[in-house]
């Protein structure tokens, strides 16, 4: 039985999970004139079975606000961040949902990109066989992640270059990971919540590590358009980040609808999907870790994953992230 609302913010805010909002998000373009979109169509990505980390998407979606609003939207659904950001650069998408660490790399090879508002931080967990009892067993084996680029491989490596260790990267669905790990084709798998939460629950492992536990508070996912369609569209990007602030805020002021949509959404259990939200969290307003994106684009320079010049790191966000719009319709400033 779902618990009082009441008592899940008071649970979510003593474990830093939530900040509630106190500014309401606007509901006009940033001149003050309404916005039609006049059956206008928008592209979206988002990623699979990732709800807890793109709440906001999964409620745009399913109560079809952007529809309300007016648009035509056409949802598209990947694998991993790295496909999506390859459909955004060859004209698929006008918005997507996910990871950051792929955004920075294709950010570095020329794609001029921006990420206009986070999604969560932190929140994937490393499942291993029950033979793997330190980081240091990992040597040698086989560690399954969504994609090479994603933020979970990129934790991966982070890893690896800690501890000085080689770990053996394969790529796969994160629905399918479970059952590799339970047939003994890989040694473990690193997956956004809930997949781990639930791998546990069917023991189908253990839980090594958190992300928590490599990069504290880091950025996970993020929404992003290209920049040329913030320059050459403002008002429809406006629009459709207002709507996704607004998701966003419903997701985090109606926590028992959020659970129960969350458990019809996914098909996972309401008790694992409340372990599961732990080890996510979520902010308002959801402000990016700029410090994280620089971090994360640090260690991608490092494991010669990008050549994008430490001197110039800083100018680099800044190119990437921008927050302005977001400001607009808050009415907040970004954290320093």
């Amino acid at each position: 039985m779902l618990i009082k609302c009441r008592k899940i913010v008071v649970f979510m805010l003593l474990t830093g999970l939530l900040l509630v909002p106190a500014v309401a998000c606007r509901r006009e373009t940033t001149d003050n004139a309404p916005y039609n979109a006049s059956g206008k169509t928008i592209r979206f990505g988002y990623i699979t079975a990732d709800q807890l980390h793109s709440p906001a998407v999964m409620v745009m979606k399913e109560k079809k606000l952007l529809e309300a609003a007016g648009f035509n939207v056409e949802w598209h659904e990947y694998i991993a961040g790295s496909y999506t950001i390859q459909d955004m650069a060859a004209g698929k998408l006008d918005f997507a949902n996910c990871g950051v660490a792929p955004i920075i790399i294709n950010h570095s090879q020329g794609m001029n990109l921006a990420i206009l508002s986070g999604s969560n931080q932190e929140g994937s967990s490393l499942v291993v066989t029950d033979l793997i009892k330190t980081i240091t067993d990992l040597d040698g084996k086989t560690i399954a992640t969504p994609g090479l680029g994603s933020i979970q491989d990129t934790i991966i490596v982070r890893l690896e270059m800690m501890n000085n260790i080689t770990i053996k990267h394969t790529t796969m669905e994160v629905t399918d990971m479970p059952d590799f790990l339970r047939s003994g084709e890989i040694d473990g798998f690193i997956a956004w919540a809930p997949h781990p939460a639930n791998a546990v629950s069917h023991n189908a492992g253990h839980e090594l590590l958190t992300s928590h536990d490599v990069l504290v508070n880091h950025q996970c996912c993020v929404m992003v358009t290209e920049a040329d369609t913030l320059k050459n569209d403002p008002e429809t990007v406006n629009k459709v980040l207002e709507i996704y602030l607004e998701a966003y805020r419903w997701f985090l002021e109606n926590q028992d609808e959020a659970i129960e949509l969350l458990v019809m959404t996914t098909g996972i259990s309401e008790d694992v999907i409340r372990r599961a939200i732990t080890t996510v969290k979520y902010a308002w307003p959801p402000y990016c870790n700029a410090d994280s994106i620089a971090d994360i684009a640090q260690g991608l320079i490092n494991a010669g994953r990008i050549t994008t010049k430490e001197a110039e790191l800083d100018d680099f966000v800044k190119s990437l992230y921008q927050p302005g719009l977001m400001e607009t319709i808050t009415g907040t400033k970004r954290p320093d």
